[in-house]
This record gives C-alpha cells, sequence and structure tokens, in this order.
C-alpha cells in the first residue's frame, strides 16, 4: 500500500513540529496549547513549499475588535518545520470523538 501525502488532503492528520516553531508562529497558527509540539489539522492542501492547514477559529489580533474576528482560515506549514506527518487512511472521525472537535481542529494539541 502507498500513501502520497496528497491523498490526505480534507482528512485530519497528526503533524509534529521541530522544536520552536510552535513558540515562533504561535501567533499565526493560534494552537490551542503553545507547549505542545504535535497537533491534530485538517489538510486543506499540500504543495512543493509546504502543508497547507485549516484553521477554522481563526482571530483577528485587533485589539480595537472586540470581541475579535473570526475567520475560516487556511495557513501554510513550510515543510522545513515539520519534524513528521502520521495519517489515518483507514479511521474516519465521527464529530463525537477525539480530536473531531469542530471548532478545535485548527491545531488541536495531541497531548
Amino acid at each position: 500500500m502507498t500513501h502520497a501525502i496528497a491523498d490526505y488532503v480534507g482528512k485530519i492528520i497528526l503533524i509534529k513540529f521541530i522544536p520552536g516553531y510552535v513558540e515562533s508562529a504561535q501567533s499565526l497558527i493560534q494552537p490551542n496549547d503553545a507547549g505542545c509540539s504535535s497537533f491534530y489539522v485538517r489538510l486543506a492542501g499540500v504543495e512543493t513549499a509546504g502543508i497547507w492547514v485549516e484553521n477554522k477559529q481563526w482571530q483577528t489580533q485587533d485589539f480595537f475588535s472586540t470581541p475579535p474576528d473570526i475567520y475560516h482560515a487556511a495557513i501554510l506549514i513550510p515543510w522545513h518545520q515539520i519534524e513528521s506527518i502520521a495519517a489515518f487512511p483507514d479511521r474516519e472521525f465521527s464529530h463525537g470523538e477525539e480530536p473531531y472537535r469542530e471548532k478545535d481542529i485548527g491545531f488541536l494539541a495531541a497531548n
């Protein structure tokens, strides 16, 4: 059985970042736990520069906007910031199951 990362577009994957990336990109990726390095994300796309992942609850950092504006965003993660990726070819996450929490799936820590 062969697998290509593009086969998982639209599905949940587990991504482990290189040390220091989550802290340095925290304001962009907005993880639910900045101290973690592994996250469940929904893969939105793949290209030579990296992978696109969804964040359905991305919030503006504008201090004048109260409450903050919330957007469905796609964020490019460069390949050199990724330590490893795990995909789940035979698993479909259901709405009531971890890690599939639609409000959190942007960057849901895998603690």
